[in-house]
């Protein structure tokens, strides 16, 4: 965010939001000046007028606020480079209860069971830690007692206990925890776990030779260029039990990562290394014979609990390339591994599922004992097609189940699948019209035995995958992902996808004959993507993942909570900084409240926090950890998010009806947004509760709530499709009734004065009305100072005669990335107008163009010329999804397996559809 401060409040400034922080009945005057001085001085030339510029600016550590009340000062300061710290320094004697802070802009302040204020602003939140308060002597400090305070609405203080007023008393609210893990060179962590006594486990790959290991872990130094690695933080983050590289002379990655009951951490990803670590008497302890060197082989590890030592380590490969992409790990020890191979000599066991490989690529899973000596089952799953298997877990059975994705063969694409599905399920066959090469989600159930229970597909025409699953204690599983399927399944009273690329949460039944419930995740942005999912002790679903925000593309990681039945989700965690910020795992405090996440960031200046266990950036990327706490079980929040209990969500049955939607679509655009609407918001949220409980017990009422709710539910979707238009018929129609009862209270003094009276009253209300509309909105927020995020409009595309040539070009073209194994170049992202509609001019690696919601006309091909993409050319998909969610879906793709690296794309040339195929190496 952008903070201000000025002689009166603290004003702080997002790209969606303005809130004002004022001291209620504090000096208007106070003495405000820097402290601490920095070495950098600032000059700025705005014009040719000399009395505009500014030169020798001096800059300063703190800013402090001198006698903002009788005997209390504010102190201003940023911690660890961007975290903004602020605290109230009470003189002896000054008393501390005369402290309000009033806040404007906000639709709601609440404190969570953390003891966090929250500031909820339509979707974005504000946290202000938990006050410390503490009094400092010759002695040290000495904690005082101290929390927030609601004191109405709109205001908070602070509630403190005993302390000495003799001394200075400073209260200082604190923030949450955020670890970056990393050196000078790219670090990304891929996956994280819990441990049993809350610690948490960290897995991903490293270039860095300075990665913070810890003396005494068993791989203390860097064997390789690219390594993996496995860090076991406490659960404030602030101290590393252990932290170690695994890996060998060539390129290792971490890609999975499980913890069993005793603190044993199990591990899976990929190596090209020969001398990759493996124990005597392994599954696999060597590579394959005749595998030629540079082909991945993936490996299962097993740690002791002080990660001084292998349990065992082991490959898992044949002669082609193999990639581990996630574990669990059953109350026995058993490790059970999935991910994708190429590899017809993938070991297998006696009397597996599918003994043999379907097509160039399949997914498999394995299972070993608690040793690693014995492959209790290994088998492949998959068709003629592409198959991978992206995430797995277990249930209290000991049955395994694995989501991913699969794409068909060209041949029988369109009339059958081979994918190995079961009769019964929901979706034994693909889509009707599905594309050559489009992927499908996929879950599968093994036996304990590695049989098959049932598979079956989930999804839609475009392209889908399943990237998270969890199995609640029914034997249901849930899985999470992304999907750009305009006809992706949903419950019946959820909204529909819309061909973007989307996160999705979907639940099937024990028997895969049903879906529980299915809908989109309901991220700021259209283009997310689940890349994992928790669950508590509750059954409370938590959905992480990473989603392209704002004009300038950045992207950022978010968490989502959802009750069991997947409905009443929370209003969006951000997490972020102010570079790209990719959330890769996630895992869940079976006990609710605590969600980590692990992923990676470019994020340079404070993404961490205060006493975590790396606060400093360490290189152009690095992995991060962060905590995200104050998940709040409760039914529901003022935003609306948790709407359990509101009139409309009482009426419809259930907070995905469309009807909710877009009533919360009119508070988050048009009523958020100005003070007039924030306050009609307060007001109805302090009395609809108690009304829609009411509602909930009568059927008779919520019918009548229904019938009277449509006429405003269609004046609010009017509105949001016209809003000026909205708000002038609002104007006149209330006017016109402001009037008429003028008008009556005149009714007995004749004709002509009820006209006057009527004419008179509704000039005077219209201009009232147009007055509040027009002054209601934040000064700020409609000032040219302040940052507008502007969406792409949606326009109506017009059918254009597309004729596929009967001879498909196709092209097979490898192109060197440098720094492995990252995607090729981030993208420089500015938005631009197109023909008219607004679109955001991309300048990458592979070619320049112009992206817009037809499509992404190329303007420069640069490296894309190579597949013979031209200027002029319109990009109309990636991987069968729309350019700009196929592009990031598949750089997401490639950061977790580098055997990812087939961009298929189809453009238009002048009328002529065509395909290209692109392989990244």
């Amino acid at each position: 965010m952008t903070l201000f401060l000025t002689s009166t409040e603290t004003v702080f400034l997002t790209t969606r939001s303005v809130v004002r922080m004022r001291l209620v009945g504090a000096n208007a005057e106070p003495d405000v000046h820097g402290v601490d001085p920095l070495p950098g001085r600032q000059h700025s030339f705005l014009g040719r007028d000399p009395s505009r510029w500014r030169t020798d600016v001096p800059t300063y550590a703190r800013v402090r606020y001198r006698g903002v009340y009788r005997g209390i000062d504010v102190l201003y300061y940023g911690a660890d480079g961007r975290q903004l710290e602020y605290d109230f320094v009470v003189a002896p004697g000054a008393d501390p209860g005369v402290i309000q802070l009033a806040f404007d802009g906000v639709d709601r302040l609440r404190i969570d069971d953390r003891g966090d204020l929250v500031l909820d602003v339509g979707e974005t939140h504000l946290r202000f830690g938990k006050p410390r308060v503490y009094q400092a002597s010759a002695a040290g400090r000495h904690p005082v007692a101290g929390a927030w305070a609601l004191l109405g609405a709109g205001t908070v203080g602070f509630r403190l206990g005993p302390y000495d007023s003799r001394h200075v008393l400073v209260i200082d609210p604190t923030v949450a925890v955020v670890s970056y893990l990393g050196g000078t060179g790219t670090d990304q962590a891929f996956a994280i776990a819990l441990g049993p006594d809350g610690s948490v486990f960290v897995t991903g790959n490293t270039t860095s030779a300075n990665f913070p290991a810890t003396a005494g872990s068993f791989q203390p130094s860097a064997p390789g260029a690219v390594d993996a690695f496995v860090v076991k933080l406490d659960n404030t983050l602030s101290t590393a039990a252990y932290s170690t590289f695994i890996g060998g002379t060539g390129d290792d990655a971490g890609r999975g990562i499980a913890v069993d009951a005793v603190g044993n951490a199990y591990v899976t990803g990929f190596t090209t290394s020969a001398d990759f670590p493996t124990t005597p008497g392994a599954v696999q302890p060597a590579r394959p014979p005749g595998q030629a060197a540079g082909v991945a082989d993936a490996f299962v590890v097993k740690l002791n609990p002080r990660g001084a030592a292998l349990v065992y380590g082991t490959y898992l490969g044949g002669t082609d390339s193999d990639i581990g992409l996630g574990i669990a790990v059953d109350p026995a020890g058993n490790a059970f591994v999935t991910g994708g191979t190429f590899s017809a000599n993938f070991p297998t066991s006696f009397a597996a599922a599918q003994p043999t490989i379907g097509g160039d690529r399949d997914a498999f899973v394995a299972s070993l004992d608690p040793t690693g000596t014995v492959l209790r089952y290994s088998t492949f799953l998959g068709g003629t097609g592409a198959d991978v298997g992206n995430a797995i877990t277990v249930d209290r059975s000991d049955a395994a189940y694995v989501t991913g994705s699969t794409t068909c063969a060209p041949a029988p694409c369109a009339v059958l699948t081979d994918f190995p599905t079961t009769a019964g399920v929901v979706s034994p066959l693909r889509p009707a019209g599905q594309a050559a090469g489009v992927t499908d989600v996929f879950v599968t159930k093994l036996s304990p035995a590695g049989l098959r229970v049932y598979s079956t597909f989930v999804g839609g025409t475009g392209a889908d995958e399943g990237l998270g699953i969890v199995v609640d204690q029914s034997g249901d599983a849930i899985v999470t992902g992304a999907t750009a399927s305009t006809n992706f399944p949903v419950s019946a009273s959820s909204p529909a996808f819309t061909g973007a690329l989307q996160a999705f949460l979907t639940k099937l039944d024990p028997t895969a004959t049903t879906l529980l419930f299915s809908r989109p995740v309901p991220t700021t942005s259209p283009l997310a993507a689940g890349l994992g999912i928790g669950q508590d002790n509750a059954g409370r679903l938590y959905v992480g993942g990473s989603e392209v925000r704002g004009g300038a593309a950045q992207t950022d990681a978010f968490i989502i909570e959802f009750s069991p039945a997947g409905t009443s989700p929370t209003n969006e965690v951000f997490v972020g900084g102010s570079g790209d910020d990719l959330a890769f795992g996630i895992t869940v405090d079976p006990r609710g409240g605590n969600v980590y996440l692990a992923g990676q960031t470019t994020s340079a200046a404070g993404f961490s926090t205060r006493g975590a266990f790396q606060p400093v950036f360490g290189g152009g990327v690095d992995g991060f950890v962060v905590q995200v706490s104050g998940f709040n079980p409760g039914l529901s929040d003022e935003s609306g998010s948790n709407s359990g209990c509101f009139i409309a969500t009482a009426a419809f049955g259930s907070p995905l009806a469309r009807e909710v939607f877009v009533l919360r679509a009119f508070r988050d655009r048009l009523l958020a947004p100005n003070a007039a609407g924030r306050a009609l918001v307060r007001v109805y949220y302090r009395v609809s509760p108690a009304v829609a409980r009411v509602i909930e017990g009568h059927d008779a009422l919520k019918a009548a709530t229904r019938a009277a709710l449509r006429p405003v539910i269609a004046g609010a979707g009017f509105a949001l499709v016209r809003p000026r238009t909205a708000f002038l018929v609002f104007a006149v129609s209330w006017s016109a009734l402001a009037a008429l009862l003028v008008a009556l209270a005149f009714s007995r003094r004749g004709a002509t004065v009820r006209r006057w009276a009527f004419t008179g009253g509704f000039l005077v209300a219209l201009s009232l009305t147009l007055a509040v509309g027009l002054l209601g909105v934040d000064r700020d927020a409609a000032s040219p100072a302040a940052p507008r995020v502007v969406s792409p409009p949606v326009t109506t595309r017009v059918d254009r005669r597309s004729v596929e040539r009967p001879n498909t070009e196709r092209y097979d073209v490898a192109l060197d990335v440098a720094g492995w194994p990252l995607a090729p170049g981030a993208a420089r992202v500015r938005p631009t107008f197109h023909r008219g509609g607004l679109g955001y001019q991309i300048e990458s690696d592979l070619a320049d163009g112009i992206l817009t919601a037809d499509g992404f006309t190329v303007t420069e091909p640069k490296a894309a010329a190579a597949v013979g993409i031209a200027s002029g050319d319109r990009i109309v998909s990636i991987n069968g999804a729309p350019p700009a969610g196929g592009g990031f879906a598949s750089v997401l793709m490639m950061q977790r397996d580098p055997d990812r690296n087939t961009l298929e794309v189809v453009l238009e040339r002048d009328g002529v559809s065509m395909r290209r195929t692109i392989v990244v190496r």
